[in-house]
């Protein structure tokens, strides 16, 4: 006879495996779980339960993606060009994943859309142009001007390729550079398969591809360009944004932006970033983003990394009520109240 004790602990043993399995196994529940405990304490709990809908969305979109784009060309430089329902988009051919996900995460206007977004006449630095998806969405929400800055020389090879018409008339101005909280040179370590993901860092022992490059502060950007003022800065870029922002610390108390900065790189970004652009100026109304949740289903790498003109006559700057803002999860947006 087996003992009554034995029995009830095989019991539990199988429903604690199925429940494992269940866990594993079935996405919502798992993303569900996964957004409670690792939840930002400055988000409310009810923001969380959107995350199982923007997944759902976000893997039909690029679904949709993958199925309506095919390759049309290769360059001898290492470059594709993809023909996708958004126009034709040059990738480094080792990043032609990046191209559907891209697409699919614009589709989610996950840096914010309407008052908290672009809005027409706003003068953007876009502090993670990578190829220019979030640059070309920029500017169909109707931009003046959109700096894309970017240090990774792959991604610079296909900025000037899909951007050209812009680049010509002088809405896009290509910066070859990243930002920090200083000038300084830095290794930009390359992530094989998507150059999203190229990040600086302080140690680059464990980066399979490594390069110097410059790295600049949003302050000293925005006086070298003449930029007469500065509406709206989009920040996702790899674990640097507090650097990043402590360099911008003059624009953001001049210009007073709207922002839509990532918080998901590393642990106390959430609490911390908000912060840090609160010392700069603190009249910031803060609205937690959605998206798919950092963690075991979509980690993206944060360990000590960073990535991250001409004078013109530019239109009048917008006066909306509570025009001062940024985007959390993937990114927070802060708006001036």
């Amino acid at each position: 006879m087996i003992p009554v004790v034995l029995v009830r602990l095989i019991k539990v043993l199988i429903v604690l495996v199925l429940l494992a399995n269940l866990f594993l196994w079935v996405r919502p529940v798992a993303l569900l779980t996964l957004a409670i405990v690792n939840r930002s304490a400055v988000c409310p709990l009810s923001q969380e339960f959107t995350i199982i809908s923007e997944d759902r969305h976000y893997s039909h979109a690029r679904d949709r993606f993958v199925k309506a784009s095919r390759l049309i060309s290769q360059d001898p430089l290492g470059l594709h060009l993809w023909d996708t329902p958004k126009g034709t988009i040059w990738i480094p051919a080792d990043s032609d994943q990046l191209v559907t996900a891209l697409l699919a995460e614009q589709g989610l206007k996950i840096y914010g859309a309407g008052p908290t977004g672009v809005r027409p006449g706003d003068v953007v630095p876009d502090c993670s142009a990578r190829v220019g998806v979030y640059t070309r969405v920029a500017l169909a929400a109707g931009a003046w001007v959109v700096v894309a800055i970017e240090p990774a020389s792959e991604n610079l090879e296909c900025l000037p390729r899909n951007l050209r018409t812009d680049i010509a008339v002088g809405r896009v101005l290509v910066y070859p550079k990243g930002v920090w909280d200083r000038d300084e040179y830095l290794t930009l370590a390359r992530v094989g398969g998507n150059s999203g993901q190229d990040h600086v860092s302080v140690d680059p022992d464990g980066a399979q591809r490594w390069s110097k490059v410059p790295l600049t502060t949003i302050d000293k950007l925005v006086g070298e360009l003449k930029l007469e003022r500065v509406d709206f800065i989009n920040m996702d870029i790899e674990g640097a944004e507090r650097q990043a922002l402590a360099g911008a610390r003059d624009t953001l108390t001049r210009h007073k932006p709207r922002l839509a900065v990532a918080a998901y790189h590393l642990p106390d970004e959430p609490e911390m970033l908000p912060a840090v652009i609160f010392q700069a100026w603190s009249g910031q109304q803060m609205e937690c983003g959605t998206g798919r949740v950092p963690g075991p289903l979509g980690q993206r790498p944060g360990r000590g990394d960073v990535r991250g003109r001409e004078t013109r006559q530019s239109p009048p700057r917008s006066t909306v009520p509570g025009d001062s803002h940024f985007v959390e999860r993937p990114a927070f947006t802060l708006c001036p109240v």
